[in-house]
């Protein structure tokens, strides 16, 4: 089996406590995936295209992000090598450039996945940890157009989560 494993800065751990209850080590091959997201980049690009001309004094900035960007990019894989191997003895290193969501759709069908495993929006980025937008919009891409099951792990957030509803009114006696 190929499990495609999507990883972000603070994912690993829980992804690998998820594979461990899946399959023996030596039924699986995980691809560990890290894509540098160009979306950020892009989009400063147009607003300054927008407000201000074109800099050709940018160059060297843009080269310095891209080397933080791939020496980031380094640190997760090698992190991601480190843990996963205690769950597989096949694990293969993928790197991407471009939009995450539409990288790992194109990557699992590239790689021919059989289950994509990946984690919702990190609380600790930001999103909220229960309800319709703690999903986040690269794992709802990768839900509605993966080329095969998807597996979303959730991280544990309490012992006591939150009532999906409220209790009924007590009745008058």
């Amino acid at each position: 089996m190929r499990v495609l494993c999507c990883l972000d800065s603070f994912n690993v751990e829980e992804l690998g406590g998820a594979l461990a209850s899946l399959l023996r080590a030596e039924e699986k091959t995980l691809g560990a995936l890290y894509v540098t997201d160009t979306g950020p980049q892009e989009d400063m690009k147009r607003q300054r295209e927008r407000f201000l001309r074109p800099s050709r004094s940018m160059l060297p900035r843009h080269e310095q992000m891209r080397q933080a960007e791939e020496g980031l990019a380094q640190e997760v894989l090698s992190e991601a090598r480190q843990h996963l191997g205690t769950y597989s003895t096949h694990v293969e290193l993928l790197q991407r450039v471009g939009r995450p969501e539409r990288e790992i759709v194109q990557l699992a069908t590239e790689w021919q996945a059989d289950l994509i495993v990946i984690c919702p929006r990190s609380p600790r980025g930001g999103g909220p940890a229960l309800g319709p937008k703690s999903v986040g919009h690269v794992a709802r891409f990768v839900l509605d157009h993966a080329p095969c099951p998807v597996l979303l792990v959730r991280p544990r957030i309490s012992d006591d989560p939150l009532p999906l509803s409220s209790p009924p009114p007590p009745r008058p006696r």
